[in-house]
């Protein structure tokens, strides 16, 4: 039998030399960095300081922080329109329930303000119900910068020169993804959304929309109201004409529906990919290591797994699983809601619904996708590509524009629509 000795002492001198470059590595003062956005952190991205500012920021009323979901704790009570609800964090996650309690709430005359990097589809349906040009909702945009140059536009708000933000992690400055919302939301409709601030100069970071007799704020980066920034004056400043929109009442602070910016747009991907819907470049062990005690026990689980690959490894092979991958959940929505339109005789709003998921599986299935209005380009690259006469796609849209355009749409009109996408469909390659 082979002595192992050596073996041993190899791998007993190994885990000794890993445990002394850890105590090396680990001797000087350590800070998490990581945007947990949590009003209990003090850490540089917590907003200890922003939930301490928002408890006096209207002395007559609460400040109330929702730790359960907005349907248990978001009051809707007859009467009550000065209220606030409030959140800031990387990504939001709301359910159905959630969704349509925030809404109600909203709807009465109260505000509702969302600061994060990604807001969920699922609200914006609603909000952004009637797009802009035909622009379907697609999340926020992103340029990346080591500064984050924000103002107002309102000119009792708006400062004389940009206020300035700087990401800083482990003491340095490093590039950042500053979020924005695309200029092509933006139209003179009463439903379009509201310029209210700018991230270097042109870009809306800071925007309102009217739902109901309330109104929605979306702040693209809520990096701006966390520690490290509002302990400067420039930041704290910039805090308070954004938090001067609030309505004086009291204040729903949301900390239940907060989560990573990658949770939350993974649950988004209704879309093929595109680089503004790419997720977060932090890798899974960030958080990890940036923790001491969590990055020792990662370490040393590292040198445990290796030292028994190393005496214990075999060559058998484990089954691998099978995982489902993530379903496209956007075409099964829209024909809900198309369903629910038919059954309130609604003719006009299903037939845009039907015209929605015709969008969609031209896209999803031909790769074309339609970012302007729709033009004899896009009816020719169909037609070669789904091998369908132009005759039957000029028609569908011919149909779509007289369906559009009128306050009434008929049984028959409805059902014309209807076969000429059937015709489509049936003939498609």
């Amino acid at each position: 039998m082979r002595d192992k000795r050596p073996l041993i002492i190899f791998g007993v001198a190994f885990v000794l030399l890993l445990l002394v470059f850890l105590l090396i590595k680990g001797s000087g003062p350590r800070f998490n960095w990581e945007e947990s956005y949590k009003e209990t952190s003090k850490s540089p991205y917590g907003t200890h300081v922003t939930y301490s500012l928002l408890q006096d920021y209207f002395p007559d009323y609460s400040l109330n922080t929702i730790n359960k979901s907005i349907e248990d704790e978001l009051p809707v009570k007859e009467g009550e329109t000065n209220a606030n609800y409030f959140f800031i964090g990387e990504g939001l996650y709301m359910d159905t329930s959630d969704v349509d309690r925030l809404l109600a709430f909203v709807e009465k005359g109260n505000t509702a303000f969302i600061s994060s990097k990604t807001v969920p589809y699922d609200l914006m349906f609603y909000v952004y119900y009637q797009e802009c040009n035909d622009y379907f909702w697609d999340d926020y945009s992103y340029t990346s910068d080591t500064i984050g140059e924000l103002n107002m536009l309102h000119d009792s708000l708006k400062a004389s020169a940009d206020l300035e933000f700087k990401y800083i992690r482990k003491g340095k400055t490093q590039s950042y993804q500053w979020h924005y919302i695309d200029s092509i939301y933006f139209c003179e409709e009463d439903y379009s959304f509201i310029r209210l601030g700018t991230l270097k100069n042109d870009l809306v970071n800071f925007a309102k929309i009217k739902y109901g007799e309330g109104y929605f704020f979306f702040h693209t980066n809520p990096i701006a109201f966390s520690n490290i920034q509002l302990l400067d004056e420039v930041g704290l400043t910039y805090a308070n004409k954004v938090f001067s929109h609030l309505q004086e009442g009291p204040i729903y602070w949301d900390t239940y529906s907060r989560v990573k910016e990658a949770v939350s747009r993974r649950r988004n991907q209704m879309q093929n990919y595109s680089p503004e819907r790419e997720l977060s470049s932090e890798g899974p062990l960030t958080y990890i290591l940036d923790q001491s005690s969590l990055s020792w026990a990662w370490y040393i689980l590292l040198a445990t797994a290796f030292l028994y690959l190393f005496f214990r490894a075999k060559r058998n092979q484990r089954i691998i699983p099978v995982y489902e991958g993530n379903k496209n959940t956007s075409l099964e929505f829209i024909s809900t809601i198309g369903s629910l339109y038919f059954l309130q005789n609604d003719h006009k709003k299903l037939s845009i619904q039907k015209m929605k998921l015709f969008l969609a599986h031209v896209r999803d299935r031909y790769n074309i996708s339609v970012k302007d209005e729709i033009n004899e380009k896009f009816v020719k690259r169909l037609s070669l590509k789904s091998e369908v006469p132009e005759s039957v796609i000029n028609k569908i849209i011919q149909f779509y524009e007289n369906i559009k355009g009128s306050s009434f749409v008929s049984d028959q009109s409805l059902i014309d629509f209807h076969q000429a996408l059937e015709k489509f469909y049936n003939n498609r390659k």
